[in-house]
């Protein structure tokens, strides 16, 4: 079995938000906490964050999005395969990576772009810098899956790829959770 490298994205400004996405608290612990975990419970041997803050890897081209944080992150991937998780997915669970990893090559839910598995690999090193490095480069997440041939995946459990993006999202998630009522 290949071995496999989380990367959590957690770099974003979550303007929409209001506060930082990745510091909101779901189960007592940061959503930032809780996707670190979810991904090593998925069995990631490696996880690395791509976040603008100490201690974790910031941005070498900023303002570019998950694929501004994905090259940043890529020389301290250890592993053939990445599994690439956004950290506003707080309905994320273990069984949905399980799935994306078990198919072991480029993959995705249709959905969703993210979270996917991509291979670590030079054909994804060379297509994040070639869009990246031009003001008009496509530098979207389905840009990349599509480039790198990712197989979109069914999903029944949609619920669980919802991203946060606004407070009401994130209350929304929290009453599904029943963290709230």
């Amino acid at each position: 079995m290949q071995g496999v490298t989380g990367i959590v994205v957690a770099g974003g400004v979550s303007s929409r938000m209001g506060q930082d996405k990745a510091l909101l608290q779901v189960g007592g612990r940061t959503q930032l906490d809780r996707t670190v975990q979810l991904l090593k419970s998925a069995g990631c041997q490696q996880v690395v964050v791509s976040r603008n803050a100490d201690g974790f890897v910031s941005d070498t081209v900023s303002g570019c999005g998950p694929l501004g944080g994905v090259l940043s992150v890529l020389p301290h991937c250890l592993h053939e395969l990445l599994l690439i998780v956004p950290v506003d997915m707080p309905l994320l669970a273990c069984d949905t990576l399980l799935t994306l990893i078990a198919h072991h090559r480029a993959s995705y839910f249709s959905c969703t772009p993210l979270p996917c598995l991509l291979p670590n690999n030079e054909q994804l090193q060379q297509y994040l810098v070639e869009q990246l490095q031009h003001d008009d480069g496509d530098r979207s997440v389905r840009g990349l899956l599509a480039h790198m041939q990712a197989q979109p995946l069914e999903w029944p459990l949609t619920y669980q790829l919802q991203n946060t993006n606004t407070p009401q999202q994130w209350r929304h998630a929290l009453e599904f959770l029943g963290e709230i009522s």
